[in-house]
């Protein structure tokens, strides 16, 4: 069973800058490098990982201070290796940004698009640029890999090969641009979180809390446990349910809501909920995008 129910990204950017040495999915050019630069503007904090998995255990372990994962894009909806990752991990989110996703086709210099014999990028941008590409570059074999930044450098050394990768990409690998704009959705945008050992973030007025609820396997427990949320006037965001791993066909159930935990009514929507759940997880109360 998935349950989704997602609001529309309001604003973009983030104004404030934390210190430390921060993970992301690398290599360097991927959207998530971009938005590692935006919280820590000096490269030499932004560490890569080859999995979004491998950002949370390097902030668990100690070898950097936070980590930025994508968690769910506009059109292609969330990222469920960061919701399961966060079922088993102590971290705390502490922040989120949203970045407009502009795709570009890139290839070697002097490449054209006739050359092209095979298109690479993430899973995700290529199901983001399917119509485009079904329409503009028909029979033309694609294949998903690792990052778009690894996409971008498997273009920049094979012949006939094409990525499709942001701006940066094609300045770090010296790439060709070969069509702008590509992605199919015009307000193409991913939300990314910033992740820490501790809670770091006060009650700035405007504020989002992320919880995971377990809840038993029985008719209505769902409708008892998120009933409070809409008696107390907390506005739900995002509720998805995931497998929970802990037995078959239980679940899990991932939830964002406008508010802080310190908040009265927030509050009292979580104590009645911990009493239909078998377990509620504080993800982290933090600042709304755009209000920090």
């Amino acid at each position: 069973m998935i349950l989704l129910l997602t609001a529309p990204p309001k604003v973009m950017m983030s104004k404030k800058q934390p210190k430390g040495q921060v993970a992301y999915l690398g290599p360097a050019g991927t959207y998530s490098h971009t938005v590692a630069l935006q919280w820590f503007p000096d490269p030499a904090n932004c560490v890569p990982v080859s999995e979004i998995q491998d950002v949370f255990a390097s902030v668990e372990s100690g070898l950097t201070d936070f980590g930025v994962v994508p968690v769910e894009n506009s059109s292609e909806g969330s990222i469920t290796v960061t919701l399961d990752s966060f079922i088993g991990s102590p971290l705390q989110i502490i922040s989120e940004q949203l970045l407009r996703i502009n795709h570009c086709l890139l290839a070697a210099k002097f490449t054209a698009r006739t050359d092209i014999i095979k298109i690479v990028s993430h899973q995700q941008s290529l199901a983001q640029c399917r119509h485009w590409l079904t329409n503009s570059m028909p029979g033309i074999e694609r294949l998903a890999v690792s990052s778009n930044a690894e996409a971008a450098r498997m273009a920049g050394s094979q012949k006939g090969v094409a990525a499709i990768a942001g701006r940066t990409a094609a300045g770090l690998y010296e790439l060709d641009i070969l069509a702008d704009s590509i992605e199919d959705s015009p307000d193409n945008t991913t939300r990314f979180l910033l992740l820490a050992r501790e809670g770091h973030a006060l009650s700035s007025g405007s504020n989002k809390t992320s919880i995971i609820i377990s809840a038993h396997n029985e008719p209505g427990t769902l409708f008892k446990a998120l009933e409070p949320f809409q008696r107390f006037g907390v506005n739900l965001t995002k509720l998805e349910s995931r497998p929970s791993r802990k037995a078959a066909w239980s679940y899990s159930f991932y939830v964002d809501f406008e508010g802080h935990i310190t908040d009265n009514k927030v509050k009292d929507a979580l104590l009645e909920l911990k009493q239909h759940a078998l377990e509620v997880k504080i993800l982290g109360s933090y600042p709304a995008a755009g209000t920090q």
